[in-house]
């Protein structure tokens, strides 16, 4: 890759290979890339959002989006992307309140019908 006339690649720089590692599925050298445009960038919107896409969990990439809010408030990528975050922590909330209905409706049947097993044999 070509720095320019400095022996040390500017942020511009760093952010076209940060980019070209990620899209070559390099993540974890993509993430290091992105780490230093951060370090010597705090506010650098676009490393954030990359590094939200290369996050290897939903609390990181959560936390990268906000932090991308906060520097850039109406910045719509953002909004969407933690918009399909809270849809897919509601989808899964939803599913598991219902598994955990359906477990509550098979013992309340399993004690009833045991209940009713033992009332006829007592019965007998």
């Amino acid at each position: 890759m070509d720095f320019s006339d400095s022996k040390s690649p500017n942020l511009e720089d760093l952010m076209r290979l940060g980019i070209r590692s990620a899209k070559e599925g390099n993540r974890d050298n993509a993430r290091v890339i992105f780490r230093q445009v951060l370090n010597a960038d705090k506010r650098h919107v676009g490393a954030w959002l990359w590094m939200a896409s290369l996050a290897e969990n939903d609390i990181d990439r959560r936390r990268y989006l906000e932090t991308v809010l906060r520097l850039d408030p109406g910045n719509t990528t953002a909004r969407q992307q933690l918009n399909l975050l809270d849809k897919a922590i509601e989808r899964s909330e939803n599913a598991s309140v219902r598994f955990g209905v359906m477990i509550v409706l098979v013992l309340i049947a399993a004690i009833v019908a045991v209940g009713v097993i033992v009332f006829l044999v007592t019965k007998l």
